[in-house]
């Protein structure tokens, strides 16, 4: 009898140890806030492709959590989330527990960042600006003009100008730069399809790729969406005569441009110098943004061929006439006593 109660004595003493422990490794997994060090309101680990559970375990410990990595990476086991976890930055706020941890990761929930292309800005420029983002992985240091087109999968010889998107591009931080390029060239390829598809029969440009051409031009021309329209029938009726003359083609054509414009630069021919040449430039001269390829392909219908910037209003005057227009640029001077 005495065997047997010291039998039940010991299984309940076993028993209650393996509670214990259970109770313990619970406590350990579900309610204790993990230490960090210096105690922050939050650590951001990132975990790259092909990461591994012990590695991000590894991580945190880096990080200053006061965790087993061994213990972290069973727990991941334990809760069956040890299978893979979504490339990104993960902010984990202090405090949190393991399992808390655990759910951060399993979930997806990375930091988003955004990068933004403004309708107007040449391609030149934008891929600085993208090779100079912190948010993005650049696994091509060398990505310039040359190499773009064949990173986003263009078709061979495609220039590099006007073929992206001016828009606001959202995406996990630490993504590859390769993702906003691609995603912002299909936008601008799908704009410019959609834009030819319902042009207005009046148009004068004869291609998607003049429209967008011409789209880049408007784009530099105006900021003003109620002008879009006016000046997009102005280049559309003197490219019905043949002529196109607009300052900004031919800036865009002079090599470090210092911002101002002179009668030389009007009389020094290149490609893109349209009071010595007839027509469209070979290429665009900016991304344009969707309302300026709107405009071009929807030009309105007037009869105006010359327009003046009336200065820090914002306004715009048409003429019809070289008359009309040369009285508008003497109002204007005047404005401005000049």
């Amino acid at each position: 009898m005495k065997f047997v109660v010291k039998l039940l004595a010991a299984c309940g003493l076993i028993a209650l140890l393996a509670f214990g422990l259970l109770g313990g490794a619970y406590y350990y997994v579900n309610v204790r806030p993990v230490p960090f060090e210096g105690n922050p309101p939050e650590v951001v680990i990132k975990v790259d492709k092909g990461s591994t559970i012990r590695s991000i375990a590894n991580s945190l410990k880096q990080a200053g959590a006061d965790v087993d990595p061994s213990i972290l990476t069973r727990a991941f086991s334990f809760y069956d989330q040890d299978k893979s976890v979504h490339v990104g930055y993960y902010r984990i706020p202090n405090p949190s527990t393991i399992r808390e941890i655990i759910d951060k990761f399993a979930s997806g929930d990375v930091i988003m960042s955004k990068f933004t292309l403004v309708e107007g800005t040449e391609t030149a420029k934008f891929l600085t600006r993208i090779k100079n983002s912190e948010d993005l992985d650049h696994a091509d240091p060398e990505l310039d003009l040359k190499t773009v087109m064949s990173v986003v999968h263009a078709p061979e010889g495609t220039h590099p100008e006007g073929q992206f998107a001016t828009d606001t591009f959202v995406f996990a931080k630490g993504s590859p730069d390769t993702l906003v390029l691609r995603r912002a060239y299909r936008e601008q390829q799908e704009r410019i399809k959609k834009a030819w598809e319902t042009r207005s029969l009046n148009v004068a440009v004869k291609s998607p790729y003049e429209l967008l051409i011409l789209a880049s031009i408007i784009e530099k021309e105006t900021g003003q969406n109620s002008d879009r329209a006016l000046v997009s029938s102005v280049f559309n009726n003197r490219l019905k005569r043949g002529m196109l003359q607009t300052d900004p083609t031919v800036t865009y054509g002079i090599e470090n441009f210092n911002g101002k414009i002179t009668k030389e630069h009007l009389r020094t021919d290149h490609p893109y110098n349209t009071y010595t040449r007839p027509g469209l430039p070979p290429t665009p001269i900016c991304n344009p943004g969707l309302a300026a390829i709107e405009a071009a392909a929807h030009p309105a219908d007037t009869d105006y061929l010359y327009f003046v910037a009336m200065g820090k209003s914002g306004q715009t005057k048409f003429s019809k006439t070289l008359k009309e227009h040369n009285a508008a640029v003497q109002k204007y001077l005047r404005s401005q006593g000049l």
